[in-house]
Order: structure tokens, then sequence, then C-alpha cells
């Protein structure tokens, strides 16, 4: 047991495990605090050289109030403890089966997948067909050379580190599972001014098993969730069919290599997916 310090949390979704298995979670109170003190009500009087006090006084009721917060990581380190104590936060060894809907805690080395770095400039090519007189063929024959618009940007996201509105896959390897494992962040919980760069290398995730990816030919799953989140339907379907020349052509064009076997068009298996509520 000990203190977390995450680097990204959805902490909505961590305590709403906690409440739905009846872990304690500390709250917000409201403190109000009273006290009260006699009030003398009179002057004095002289007789005989002698200085006499009168009157009785009144009693005064003073009242205090502020907000207790609990503390975010201790909050979070005591729910994550009680998950682990009660069973119902595992930690697979390799050996015991997982199942969806799990939820799980595991190490490994993560790293940002081709999916979510052609999902940037995917974006940035939807983000240019809404200025530019584009549309779905020209993407075919699409000289970056001749679109200095997309290198600007292109530069402020690689350059400035820019976190845009999309999901991030992650992979994570060493982790002692027998299946790949994939990572699904939110880029909506970055805690403070954690990016995309804080993710990467040795972390600790908890999350959801949300998909059981199995292996041979059946065993796949669609990456267009990460490389066209967001195009329109039938938009999707017709990129996709042709995804992985577009990202190669990409990648050539930027002089950016990635692993063979690594994602593109699609997940192999098998494998599991992690939708991560915490990373450490």
């Amino acid at each position: 047991m000990a203190l977390r310090s995450p680097t990204y949390l959805d902490s909505e979704t961590l305590l709403a495990h906690a409440e739905y298995h009846g872990v304690n979670v500390p709250r917000q109170a409201e403190i109000v605090e009273t006290s009260s003190r006699k009030r003398d009500a009179g002057g004095t009087v002289g007789l005989s050289g002698l200085n006499v006090r009168g009157g009785g006084g009144t009693e005064v009721e003073y009242q205090s109030s502020y907000r207790l917060e609990p503390n975010t990581k201790a909050t979070i380190s005591r729910v994550i403890d009680a998950l682990q104590k009660d069973g119902l936060l595992i930690f697979p060894d390799g050996e015991s089966p997982v199942a969806r809907d799990d939820l799980i805690e595991v190490d490994g080395l993560t790293r940002i997948t081709t999916a979510s770095v052609a999902g940037k400039m995917f974006y940035l090519l939807r983000r240019l067909m809404q200025s530019e007189d584009l549309d779905l063929n020209d993407l075919e024959n699409l000289d970056l050379d001749s679109l200095p618009e997309f290198a600007t940007q292109l530069k402020q996201i690689y350059m400035g580190n820019e976190l845009l509105p999309l999901p991030l896959l992650l992979e994570l390897t060493d982790s002692g599972l027998p299946q790949r494992v994939y990572v699904n962040v939110d880029p909506n919980h970055f805690i403070d001014s954690a990016s995309a760069s804080r993710i990467e290398g040795r972390v600790r995730i908890i999350g959801n098993i949300t998909q059981l990816i199995p292996g041979g030919d059946e065993g796949y799953l669609s990456s267009e969730e990460w490389l066209l989140h967001d195009w329109e339907h039938m938009m999707k379907r017709h990129l996709m069919v042709r995804v992985d020349s577009f990202i190669k052509e990409m990648m050539a064009d930027l002089d950016l290599e990635f692993p063979e076997e690594d994602v593109r068009a699609y997940l192999t298996g098998p494998a599991i997916m992690i939708n991560a509520i915490a990373i450490f």
C-alpha cells in the first residue's frame, strides 16, 4: 500500500467502481463550528471610593464555517487499496484467465502506436478539408509538400506537444501476460500539465478490459476509432479500405519509421483492450 501520484486519472469512473462495490470514500464536508461568550451589559458606579459593576450581561453565540476537501491522492490511494483488498481489482499473473469488464492493474512498457500517430495526421487532413478545396479523391494522390498549412500545423502538434481531442492507443509490453495488451486513453483525464509524453515508458495502469481479441484469422479489431475519430461513417468506410497505403505514404513523406507489426488498420490477437482509468 502506497500513496499514488497519477499522471492520468478518470476519477469519476474510479469512484463509481468504489460506490458500486460499497467502498467507503472520503467526501467533501461542510464544517460549522459554534462558540459562545458572555458580554457584560453595564458600567460602573462609584460608592465611597469603591467601583461596583452593574448589569448581568448577554450570552452571545458565534458561528464559523469552512469546507473540508478530501486530498485527491489520499482518496484514490485508499480506494485502490480497498478494491485490491476485496479482490475487485486484480493483478493478472498470466496464468489465470481474464474476462471482459474485469478491473485490472498491470505494469509494463508503453508506447504510442502507429494508429495514434497517423490519427493525428488524419485529424489535420480533415481540418484542412474543411478549409481547403479538397475531397476524398484528392487524398489518394496527396502531396504534403504542396500543403504548407499542413506542415505548419503538424509542427505545432509535434514540436509544441499539442494534445488533440483524440483517444490515444498505446501498446503495453513486458507485462507478463501471454496476449498483447492495448490501452485506450481518453485525452480529457490528464492531470495538470501531464500529456501524451508522460505516458510512454515504464508505467502502472488501472483500467477495465473492454475487448478480448482472439487469435487466428478471426482475431482482429478495427483501429478506426483511433485513426479516423469523429469522421463521418461513409468517409470512414471509404478510407479504411486503403488506409494502410495512406499511412505508409505519410510516414515516408515525414521520414518516420514504425515496426512492421505495429497497429495500422487493425489490431491483431490474441490481445486484450484496456480502457485506462489511472496511469502512474
